[in-house]
């Protein structure tokens, strides 16, 4: 048997996936312990990766909890940055870099203690070849084999994942996993 657990975007909502996931918990102690491979898309994918690099429920509610605020900043300056939401992102990645930075450092996602599948979407593959270069789905994993991202920034694969279209600027050449499927395990 093989065990997915798979969580949704949402911004801000994932106290809702995390308060559920908090429950089944008190149902199924050993859930997350369990599970053999940890998805998410945008702050599902943010989720995963806590989870995966060893962070309890308890402290991705704290994460939300004491920092969506400064995530989803609605100051005057913030308002007045992207004229008040009609040029731009509505929100700076900023202050959620920082958040990640803290929460995980330097590790790479081949550092994590379960397996993850991690959603994006790749707006320039960079082919030196400028008639070649394409876009499309990017799906960040750590499983071994040629193909794997095991050398990628967990911060990086959490930014590229969450960069949703409209409420945060662009990661590099990547936007929000929500633009391929909400759900991973769609």
């Amino acid at each position: 048997m093989y065990r997915i657990l798979s969580f949704d975007g949402g911004g801000i909502r994932g106290l809702v996936t995390l308060a559920l996931l908090k429950r089944l918990e008190t149902q199924i102690p050993n859930l997350i312990k369990g599970a053999d491979l940890l998805a998410g898309t945008s702050t599902g994918g943010i989720i995963a990766l806590g989870l995966a690099a060893g962070k309890s429920v308890d402290d991705m509610i704290a994460l939300y909890q004491n920092n969506g605020k400064d995530i989803f900043d609605e100051s005057w300056f913030n308002n007045i940055r992207d004229l008040g939401g009609l040029a731009g992102a509505d929100y700076s990645q900023k202050n959620l870099e920082k958040l990640l930075d803290g929460i995980f450092a330097d590790k790479q996602l081949k550092d994590l203690s379960k397996r993850v599948l991690i959603p994006s979407f790749n707006l320039d593959d960079g082919d030196p070849d400028a008639t070649k270069r394409t876009w499309g789905p990017k799906f960040f994993h750590n499983f071994p084999g040629e193909d794997t991202d095991g050398a990628e920034s967990v911060v990086d694969v959490a930014l590229d994942t969450s960069a949703a279209p409209t409420y945060f600027p662009t990661h590099g050449s990547f936007i929000d996993g929500g633009v391929v499927p909400r759900t991973p395990s769609a």
